[in-house]
């Protein structure tokens, strides 16, 4: 049986593989351009603080140079406002202040300078250091001192902001967003149309494959051009859908076969058992003629009156239609002919049998007893077969009696769970079974024969009492409409063989189990 999926195919992913490659990337391309940027961002600005500390010294030993030329030619004013001038001139950001090194007024002076800084400004170095200004900025403070002759220690103030522009700041970070997102978008239209055409595309055949093949559908080769992975697969399902064919028309073929050698083997059976039933039925129809031809030579004497003529007429129809009747049953017993299921009583069917069978067990001294044990169940069968089924089992029953006996024939209708048959049987709910029980007063079935008494070809019979079809050619048809034929023996007195029929009401809501 093949698996088919529900709603007539399978649901959609909500996210596919090419999709989820290029989330992927994306992910991986923003945290690689986001660290990128991030190291860029940092070397501008270090490169930044270099360049503005370098110009820092270079304006300030350029204004000192000046400052002292001036204080020499012009005197301490014009040196003054030579300063004043040059921190006009350096822009909003840069300030340029002559400091006085002995000024204790000047309290965030004092903060930047400390004693270690002046003392080493006295000696002639510069100093830099890092503060805040009266707004809270941070900046870098750079002091060159002025050898001024006969004045006091002096020094040029010059400071700028440490944080870069926020121009700066802005295009950088513009530039790398910019980058990023182009580099994001290229790349993921790139993969999403590489990954739907090596991936998306082939796996949508490839489910569509797998959708058919599940409902038993192995025609449509992938045969997929590329040699990747995907590609391998769907050479792997075309291989597979292959063997999967050959073999289903290799178990055809085997199905086939085994239901003809099963209908061959059943055809054989019924004749073996018209065979048999030949020596009883000539006995049957011996009788019937020797009253046809005593009667025929009465009517040829002319000695009968019009009464006993009408009478010897008269018995003559009534034996004539009486060996119809059992050449008309032993011909349709024999026949071969499909199955044709219909709605049956299963006493009338015992019935028949039991009336075919009566003559061979007159023959062999056995006393058939008919027991109904509730009223006529109605079973959907082939008649014919269940005929045979039935027939196999008393033939069987009379046949363990060699000395002769007493067969019992009982019919009953039963609740019972089937058991588990070969695997095919599960867990089958409780159900109404017509039953037809043949218990015989023969010798029993040996225990280690019991297991054995349903394969074909096994016997325990003498030569020429049995070529061991009977009981196998019964269990096949019984369990062919959903039924089982339960044995119970004990060595030396007898067994019984009872046939599990489901009935009509049954069996119209459950399809009969069939044989492969």
């Amino acid at each position: 049986m093949w698996y088919s999926p529900p709603h007539g195919g399978m649901r959609p992913t909500a996210v596919t593989v090419s999709q989820k490659l290029a989330i992927a990337l994306i992910v991986g391309i923003s945290t690689v351009m986001i660290a990128d940027a991030y190291v860029r961002v940092a070397r501008e600005i270090a490169v930044f603080e270099d360049d503005q500390a370098s110009d820092q010294h270079d304006q300030a030993r350029l204004v000192s140079a000046a400052v002292r030329r001036v204080w020499a030619s012009d005197g301490a004013a014009a040196a003054q406002t030579l300063v004043t001038e040059e921190s006009q001139a350096t822009g909003a950001d840069s300030q340029l202040v002559w400091v006085w090194l002995d000024d204790d007024g000047d309290p965030a002076l004092r903060e930047r300078l400390t004693a270690t800084s002046v003392a080493a400004l006295e000696r002639g170095d510069e100093v830099t250091s890092v503060g805040h200004d009266g707004d809270g900025e941070a900046r870098r403070y750079l002091y060159v001192p002025l050898a001024l002759p006969g004045s006091r220690p002096a020094a040029l103030e010059l400071s700028e902001p440490l944080s870069p522009p926020r121009w700066v700041l802005r295009s950088s970070v513009l530039q790398n967003l910019l980058a990023t997102l182009l580099i994001i978008a290229i790349c993921s239209a790139f993969v999403t149309g590489l990954g739907s055409w090596l991936v998306g595309r082939p796996m949508r055949r490839l489910c569509d494959k797998a959708r058919r093949v599940g409902e038993g559908d192995f025609s449509g080769r992938l045969d997929f051009p590329q040699r990747d992975e995907v590609g391998q697969l769907a050479r792997e399902i075309d291989a597979m859908c292959d063997r999967l064919a050959e073999a289903n028309r290799r178990a055809a073929l085997e199905t086939d076969a085994r239901l003809l050698a099963l209908d061959q083997l059943r055809h054989a059976d019924r004749l073996k058992t018209v065979g048999q039933l030949a020596s009883g039925v000539a006995h049957e129809l011996g009788t019937p003629l020797n009253v046809i031809s005593g009667r025929a030579k009465m009517i040829g004497s002319g000695g009968l009156d019009t009464p006993d003529l009408a009478k010897s007429t008269r018995i003559i129809i009534e034996q004539s239609d009486r060996m119809a009747t059992i050449i008309r049953q032993l011909l349709d017993f024999s026949r071969r002919r499909q199955p044709r299921v219909g709605v049956s009583e299963i006493q009338r069917i015992t019935g028949r049998a039991l009336e075919m069978m009566a003559p061979l067990a007159q023959e062999r001294r056995v006393e058939i007893r008919f027991e109904a044990h509730a009223p006529d169940t109605v079973v959907e069968v082939d008649e014919h077969q269940i005929l045979q089924a039935i027939t196999n089992l008393i033939l069987n029953g009379i046949q363990a009696m060699p000395r002769g006996g007493a067969l019992t024939v009982r019919t009953s209708a039963v609740h019972a769970i089937p058991p588990s048959l070969n695997g095919r049987l599960h867990s089958a709910p409780e159900a109404e079974f017509a039953c037809v029980s043949i218990e015989d007063e023969g010798a029993g079935v040996a225990a280690d024969a019991l297991p054995h008494i349903f394969e074909p070809f096994f016997t325990t019979k003498g030569v020429g009492e049995g070529t061991g079809l009977g009981l196998s050619v019964a269990y096949g048809i019984v369990e062919d409409h959903g039924g089982w034929i339960d044995v119970q023996t004990e060595p030396g007195k007898g067994a019984r063989f009872t046939v599990f029929l489901r009935s009509a009401a049954e069996a119209s809501h459950e399809t009969p189990t069939r044989r492969t």
